[in-house]
């Protein structure tokens, strides 16, 4: 089967919608962000969904998305995940399946000082390191991994444009 999409996985922060951005720019490729996606959908952010009807709600939300999505892909796409969302194993199943998976990395001190406060789950930074801790181990198995320490958002993209192309149309 021919894969003509990059899902671009990590914890948050790791740069995914700004390096989605650029990647989909350099290849000529539709580009979507599921957490835009979820906001344009249920009319609320990330952050009022999460306070509001707490973190259950919205994986409810971005599972039925991340199906919409890729029930509905065409063409080369770029697509933007939410941190969480392959811990979904039905998620993972999935975008394995329909898509080349990069997984953007970066030292907990990095993502930090991206200063992502805004963002649900990193909004406290020791609950956020804990977090992290947590996740390191599925964020190492999903593969293909690409390093975003010391490196913006268009080296990142270079970086994972290079290492996708001899994978896309295959």
């Amino acid at each position: 089967m021919t894969k003509r999409t990059i899902a671009l996985a990590g914890a948050p922060c790791s740069g995914k919608s700004s390096v989605g951005r650029i990647l989909s720019d350099y290849l000529d490729a539709k580009f979507i962000d599921t957490d835009l996606v979820i906001e344009r959908k249920t009319g609320h952010s990330v952050q009022w969904i999460f306070h509001n009807q707490g973190e259950k709600a919205f994986r409810n939300v971005e599972n039925n998305v991340l199906f919409d999505i890729f029930r509905e892909l065409s063409g080369t796409t770029v697509v933007a995940l939410g941190g969480g969302t392959l811990l979904n194993q039905g998620n993972l199943t999935l975008v394995q399946k329909h898509a080349l998976v990069f997984t953007l990395v970066a030292s907990v001190n990095t993502l930090l000082a991206r200063n992502c406060g805004n963002r649900p789950l990193a909004a406290n930074s020791r609950a956020f390191r804990q977090l992290m801790k947590q996740r390191e181990q599925h964020y190492l198995s999903l593969g293909n991994p690409i390093n975003t320490d010391s490196r913006n958002a268009e080296q990142v993209a270079s970086a994972v444009m290079t290492a996708a192309l001899p994978l896309l149309f295959q």
